[in-house]
């Protein structure tokens, strides 16, 4: 009898232990909060500006017939010229291929002259037939006598003279147009565009477009990060098509802005920047993909903490250590450069300290494994226990 009432007190009372850990009552002591940490290191802190864009050469020549070489506007997807010549352009020869590296006043190609040749041989006669005219009303003038003679051998050296100018221009123009029908390069480039072909007439606008063997690229920078860019800044050029990364500097900060649409009906506000690049590998092309990172303020060789270790303001910066307690405690700091990851510590900590990042709860005792990545982490409980992690292994 004395054994059922014994077994039946054991079985309340585990009965009611039970109750007791299903409600929290055994929770205060089983949750701890634990402290992540991280250790001040010597390293270095960079604030970088990010944007992608396009490469472009920095310059294009178009090249039409009967008309000078003319800067194409980068921003039009039309390669005709304003300059271009109404007359018709049989092409001669096409002296370069798509691609070639040229010199500055190397020949690309000529029309034919056939028309212009007969031109300029009645243009000569002309000018020669006037200025003969012009020799002999000038004879006139002087052997004129009497008032009305003179007058009128006068009237006949200005009519001379009117038509020599004349014949002069039109001989210079047919020159001008002669001399047109070869195309040069007028920059040492890559020849980027053939619109013409020998035996053909040259359609109108350019013939030939040729781009400068120098690149550029420009991005759109938010404004938020406008303010940070200063002309002939370093930058890094990234072109995953080519797998290089190209020094770079800041050449031109628009001061026009231009708005698109972002996420949730906002409007993102930036300004093109545009960054020249520094002895691009060969393979580099116009028109592929590239990710311009703009260094705006650096400090190197300098104690860092993650700038989540941060608390406070501006000026009133501290950092939380934890004591011997195992509590967090509060050590003023100075700090530098500061970033959204990194911030440089000139005073108040020491190298090797740990600090506190953050927080993480932890309601189980369940040994945890691959808890971290390569990486690592620490977990620092208020109580002054140790959770680690490292190369993905057992926590303790």
């Amino acid at each position: 009898m004395k054994l059922k009432v014994v077994l039946i007190l054991v079985l309340v009372i585990a009965g009611a232990g039970a109750v007791f850990v299903s409600m929290g009552g055994l929770t205060a002591q089983a949750a701890t909060t634990r402290y992540l940490t991280a250790v001040a290191a010597v390293g270095d802190v960079s604030d970088d500006v990010a944007a992608t864009g396009a490469v472009a050469a920095t310059a294009s020549y178009g090249l039409p017939f009967g008309a000078a070489a003319h800067l194409v506007d980068s921003s039009s997807s039309s390669s005709s010229s304003s300059n271009s010549s109404s007359a018709t352009w049989t092409v001669k020869t096409v002296d370069v291929t798509l691609g070639q590296a040229v010199k500055k006043g190397q020949k690309l190609a000529t029309a034919a002259t056939t028309d212009l040749d007969e031109s300029l041989t009645s243009a000569i006669n002309s000018r020669r037939s006037a200025a003969l005219q012009l020799e002999i009303a000038k004879e006139n003038l002087d052997n004129a006598s009497g008032t009305d003679a003179i007058r009128q051998a006068r009237l006949s050296v200005y009519q001379a003279e009117s038509q020599l100018a004349q014949a002069e221009s039109q001989q210079h123009d047919i020159e001008a147009q002669l001399a047109a029908s070869t195309l040069v390069a007028p920059i040492d480039g890559i020849v980027a565009a053939i619109n013409i072909s020998p035996g053909l007439d040259a359609p109108a606008g350019d013939a030939i477009v040729v781009d400068a063997g120098t690149y550029q690229v420009t991005a759109d920078v938010v404004e938020s990060d406008i303010s940070k860019i200063q002309l002939k800044q370093p930058a890094t050029v990234s072109v995953d098509a080519v797998g290089s990364d190209i020094d770079g500097t800041v050449a031109a900060i628009s001061p026009a802005a231009s708005s698109t649409s972002g996420g949730n009906g906002t409007t993102v506000v930036s300004y093109a920047v545009t960054v020249t690049l520094t002895n691009p590998p060969a393979a580099l092309k116009s028109g592929m993909t590239a990710d311009i990172t703009i260094t705006t303020a650096s400090a190197t060789n300098v104690l860092t903490v993650p700038a989540a270790a941060l608390v406070g303001t501006t000026g009133n910066y501290a950092v939380r250590v934890l004591g011997p307690d195992g509590q967090p405690q509060v050590k003023q700091v100075d700090v530098g450069l500061v970033t959204s990851a990194l911030a440089e510590i000139t005073s108040g900590l020491n190298q090797g300290e740990a600090v506190i990042t953050g927080t993480a709860s932890d309601r189980t005792q369940t040994t945890v494994t691959n808890g971290f990545g390569p990486g690592g982490g620490t977990f620092v409980g208020a109580g002054g226990g140790r959770f680690q992690g490292g190369n993905g292994g057992a926590g303790r």
